[in-house]
């Protein structure tokens, strides 16, 4: 009988350390509320309304204040008349502190001195981190599509 006991009781050790939630680098892992795929979707439906205040909410830039932003984007929208027609997000991956979200985006817009409009449409890449507790654009950048007019070469946020 005693040598069951020296049997199964490592067994039950070995069982109930595997139940015990494992404590260390997880807990450090930041766990903002709003997941970063439901940023990128909100910072697209702020500029598809040209809401370009709360699309400065989602992003992290360093080179500009929200005026500076603002500006920026009401001119490139105005000299093109862009207007974004819809978008879909392709895929998110998350890893621990960063993530990278790819949506493709519909655009319809206006080449500087022509009447007719030109549809595009293109897949970007939004790099994503968490500066103070939220997910923020820190980089998007376009991977597929990207030689029409307006926004190729643009590359912030």
């Amino acid at each position: 009988m005693r040598k069951a006991y020296l049997f199964v009781l490592p067994l039950l050790f070995l069982f109930t350390s595997c139940a015990v939630p494992v404590r260390g680098s997880d807990q450090r892992r930041p766990h903002p509320k709003v997941s970063a795929t439901s940023v990128v979707i909100s910072f697209l439906e702020a500029l598809k309304e040209r809401d370009f205040e709360s699309a400065y909410d989602k992003v992290h830039v360093f080179s500009s204040d929200r005026e500076g932003y603002v500006s920026r984007f009401e001119l490139l929208y105005e000299n093109y008349d862009i207007r974004i027609v819809d978008y879909r997000v392709l895929a998110t991956q998350l890893f621990k502190d960063t993530a990278i979200v790819v949506a493709e985006v519909e655009v319809d817009y206006r080449e500087l001195g022509e009447d007719k409009r030109q549809r595009a449409r293109y897949t970007n890449r939004y790099d994503l981190s968490i500066p103070d507790k939220k997910w923020k654009i820190v980089k998007d950048e376009c991977i597929e599509n990207c030689s029409y007019g307006p926004e190729s070469g643009d590359g912030e946020g």
